[in-house]
């Protein structure tokens, strides 16, 4: 299965940037293609500009800068997302490559004389979120669980129609022993690779 791992978090010290090599590290040991995208090595640009705002529903070859991640969004049969919930969401250099990468053409197309988009990422039929939360799972509800609605209710039903998703919390961070945060990551690697 072709997965694409896209990684958000500027401290490499953090406990996402320890989550994101567990996860990594068990994919390699699959054997199966793997492309990371590490946004914040890349020094991705959130910011949707004048131009691509005026040109949303143009072609995708109208931005060759972004060649590189439309050509990995299209390869991809998994994605998986690594990133810390901050503010009940995706960090913006996250919601940027949202923004920015799923664009017209490649996650959506607007038919003629339509109303609605209709999704375009037929090849991606499963989503893993790695995500950290300094709050409770309680608080991220309250607040509006703006990060799982997003993926759960946009980013899903641009896919496959069967595209699943499964997420692998730690909430709670701040309140959590070294002990407890360190028995979450050693967890991940069998999600990502169980036989290994």
């Amino acid at each position: 299965m072709n997965t694409l791992v896209v990684i958000c978090h500027p401290n490499p010290a953090s406990l996402t940037r320890a989550a994101a090599e567990k996860v990594v590290d068990a994919l390699q040991t699959t054997g199966q293609p793997l492309r990371v995208l590490d946004l914040d090595e890349l020094d991705f640009d959130p910011r949707l500009t004048d131009f691509e705002a005026r040109n949303h529903l143009g072609s995708p070859d109208q931005r060759p800068d972004l060649a590189e991640h439309i050509d990995a969004l299209r390869w991809a049969e998994r994605l998986v997302l690594i990133y810390p919930t901050w503010f009940s969401g995706q960090p913006a250099r996250l919601k940027g490559w949202f923004d920015r990468v799923w664009m017209n053409e490649v996650a959506f197309v607007l038919p003629p004389d339509a109303t609605r988009i209709r999704g375009q990422l037929d090849n991606i039929r499963h989503i893993d979120v790695v995500t950290t939360m300094g709050s409770t799972r309680r608080v991220n509800i309250a607040q509006g669980d703006g990060g799982r609605l997003r993926v759960n209710r946009t980013l899903r039903v641009l896919c496959h129609r069967r595209c699943r998703v499964k997420w692998h919390t730690v909430t709670d961070v701040d309140n959590r022993s070294t002990a407890e945060l360190t028995a979450w990551l050693d967890s991940l690697p069998d999600r990502f690779n169980p036989t290994g």
